[in-house]
């Protein structure tokens, strides 16, 4: 899997509290070993945002991302809280 971080996920990150990071940080590693593990709740999105995917490292922190070729390429759109990236 070949990840990619986009400029507005790395903007996003870097405003979260380390706390924060640490469990994105976590949820990515968890995520290239085993994209579909139970835990992060690995869905696809709906309506203005069908074309990208949905993780989640903690009960109010969700990671968006685009992946093709089957999670052979990744890339992390935006990370935050619910309301934060779903508007």
């Amino acid at each position: 899997m070949k990840i990619f971080i986009s400029a507005r996920f790395k903007k996003l990150y870097d405003r979260l509290e380390k706390s924060e990071q640490n469990k994105v940080d976590k949820t990515i590693d968890l995520f290239v070993r085993y994209p579909f593990d139970v835990s992060l709740d690995n869905h696809k999105l709906h309506g203005k945002l069908k074309e990208f995917r949905s993780v989640k490292a903690s009960f109010d922190l969700k990671i968006i991302y685009i992946e093709e070729r089957g999670h052979l390429i990744v890339t992390f759109i935006k990370v935050g809280s619910h309301k934060e990236v779903y508007t």
